[in-house]
């Protein structure tokens, strides 16, 4: 195969008819993103507009993220790309023998190459080429020589390169492993079961015809009692961290969770506008939640600033944008450690969840930090926005530990 680029309609249809071919395997079938991603950048080389394939433009244009966005913060360009270069490096591996055209997205880079396979070599041709071959066989053994010597550096490169890329991927492993860790070191050494106390009320997951039109407002304050979908996924990813440590635990809704069942317990709060026990232990913090139709996270060094709330009079399938507060810390009021994972509506409870529990989204937010923050108290604000009525990555947007 060799670099080749497309000149005419007839190339054009080419790298369509690949592109289509790669897209509509099972490799790319079962995702939205990935193939959405990899016809955008396809599509821009062929129509001259390779210079626009850069980050912040594959993320507002393919992502539905704000223009501002903050890319370190959210990774889902490189992520996905990261994606895509797999799933078209196992399509090739299973259907890319004798392909006369290839699509590669090279690592570093989000500008795709296109490999063209040459024509095959006639037997005269390869006959000429053994005879020319052998005519040569003197100089190629004075070259040996130098030869065996390059490839001993190289060979000794790749050993070097091996051992440390074998030392980077465990070391990285141990800081998230630690990451995660660090997080939740005092609920795990909790010498009782942990209480996980789960709100409810949220129906906001049952999207009949007749409900899409509701509000927030009224999907939370009406007959609606249930543990939603949203709180049941954070739930599973909190009791996973715990199993996983060999932490025992006990849930309850939090109607039926009284302060003397919280007193001298670790704590675990899940949800916020449908969990009591939340709004309460959370107001006297700097982080903290405003119920009502309008519902904000406030920050009380920053009262003018009311860019975080979700208006739950909007109509459900137009709410965009949901956030959460992550926090950790010892209560006065229980006198023992509480965790809090909560949105303001079951997106924002969804996206804090996947949070706690996934080591990639800690290592963002232990990065930026103090050093000792593990041995503090700590409060996380994160911002997630709403894809096809779920919810997308959580992004730490504020954070304060005392």
């Amino acid at each position: 195969m060799s670099p080749w680029f497309p000149t005419s309609e007839e190339d054009r249809e080419l790298v369509l008819k690949e592109l289509d071919a790669i897209v509509s395997s099972h490799h790319f079938r079962g995702s939205k993103r990935y193939p959405a991603m990899l016809k955008y950048v396809v599509s821009a080389v062929i129509d001259g507009r390779a210079s626009d394939l850069k980050e912040r433009t594959l993320g507002v244009e393919v992502f539905g993220r704000d223009p501002d966005y903050d890319t370190n913060a959210d990774p889902v360009v490189r992520i996905s790309a990261g994606e895509v270069r797999k799933r078209i490096a196992q399509f090739y591996h299973e259907n890319g023998h004798g392909a006369k055209l290839e699509i590669e997205l090279p690592v570093g880079s989000y500008v795709p190459e296109f490999l063209l396979r040459e024509p095959e070599v006639s037997e005269a041709r390869m006959g000429h080429d053994v005879e020319k071959a052998a005519s040569t066989e003197g100089r190629l053994h004075k070259k040996l020589y130098r030869y065996r010597i390059v490839v001993l550096a190289a060979i000794v490169v790749l050993a070097v390169a091996a051992a440390f890329g074998f030392y980077a991927y465990h070391k990285a492993a141990s800081l998230k492993s630690t990451s995660i860790d660090e997080l939740w070191r005092p609920m795990i050494k909790s010498p009782d079961p942990v209480l996980v106390v789960v709100g409810t009320g949220h129906n906001a997951d049952q999207m009949s015809p007749e409900l899409a039109e509701t509000t927030f407002f009224d999907r939370m304050t009406g007959p609606y009692h249930h543990v939603s979908v949203a709180t049941a996924t954070t739930l599973a990813n909190v009791a996973a961290v715990l199993r996983q440590r060999g932490t025992a635990f006990e849930i309850k809704e939090e109607n039926e969770t009284s302060l003397t069942d919280m007193h001298s317990r670790t704590i675990i709060l899940i949800g916020a506008t449908n969990n009591a026990w939340t709004m309460r232990l959370v107001s006297p913090l700097r982080f903290r939640f405003l119920p009502g139709p309008n519902a904000q996270v406030q920050d009380s060094n920053n009262l003018q600033n009311i860019d975080w709330s979700v208006d739950f009079l909007k109509p459900y399938a137009s709410i965009s944008t949901d956030y959460a507060i992550v926090a950790r810390y010892r209560d006065p009021t229980t006198e023992g450690p509480v965790m809090v994972v909560a949105g303001l509506g079951p997106f924002g409870t969804e996206a804090a969840g996947a949070f706690v529990a996934s080591p990639q989204y800690l290592e963002q937010i232990a990065r930026q930090l103090p050093a000792g923050w593990e041995n503090k108290n700590v409060e996380i604000v994160l911002k997630t926005k709403i894809i096809d009525g779920k919810a997308g990555p959580p992004v730490p947007i504020a954070a304060t530990e005392w």
